[in-house]
């Protein structure tokens, strides 16, 4: 398993940057986890898109779906799963001729060959989902935009590896450092932030003991 980040800022990218982006490798499978503003392009740097089994786009704000539109026009038929809200929105995706849209819930279970995902609700805005992703029995959670909620604790628990929102300063409608570090103590499982703030103020982050995802470094989960 092996896990690349190829957009890893939250709102806009910073400069030569993406927002919210992940390729996920296992052994036969590759799926890519959100899809946001300018990570389309660099995603090419690593594979091609038509050689992607599925991209799961957590929900519809323009910093994590908004390059499905180039995807669009790539050739090849390509598999979305997101939430079917805001209703204005999905219609722009699931009127795309070329994609293969699959709506996702609470609850929801879905397989990518040797991939297991499952997904719940989360706290943000509008309808948005964290994904699990299992494979060979171990399993790493993507939190995808959330407050925090209790029930997060259970679903990361069990994971070696949580990719937490908790990159932005109190009184935004995500996870703070604080949070991320209670999480990790909480469900066992290593916290890594994404979602980071592209003004680049990492201090909090340290502070708390967390480490920050960086753009292209892979991660090996287990």
């Amino acid at each position: 398993m092996k896990i690349t980040p190829i957009g890893i800022y939250g709102s806009y990218p910073a400069a030569f940057g993406a927002t919210g982006c992940y390729l996920v490798e296992s052994e036969n499978a590759k799926i890519v986890l959100d899809l946001g503003c300018g990570a389309f392009s660099r995603l090419r740097g690593f594979v091609d898109p038509s050689l992607v089994d599925a991209f799961i786009i957590t929900h519809l704000h323009y910093d994590h779906f908004c390059d499905v539109f180039p995807l669009s026009y790539y050739p090849g038929r390509h598999v979305i799963y997101c939430p079917g809200t805001p209703a204005d929105r999905f219609s722009l995706i699931k009127n795309a001729s070329t994609l293969d849209v699959r709506v996702i819930g609470e609850g929801v279970r879905v397989s990518v060959k040797d991939l297991g995902l499952c997904f719940t609700r989360t706290v943000h805005g509008v309808e948005t989902y964290a994904v699990r992703v299992t494979e060979n029995g171990k399993s790493f959670v993507y939190t995808a935009d959330t407050l925090w909620f209790d029930g997060l604790v259970n679903f990361c628990k069990g994971s070696s590896l949580v990719l937490a929102d908790c990159g932005f300063c109190e009184g935004a409608p995500h996870m703070t450092a604080a949070d991320g570090a209670r999480l990790q103590k909480e469900s066992g499982a290593e916290v890594i932030a994404v979602h980071l703030d592209p003004t680049g103020d990492a201090e909090r982050l340290s502070a708390a003991g967390l480490e920050a995802v960086k753009e292209d470094k892979p991660i090996i989960p287990w």
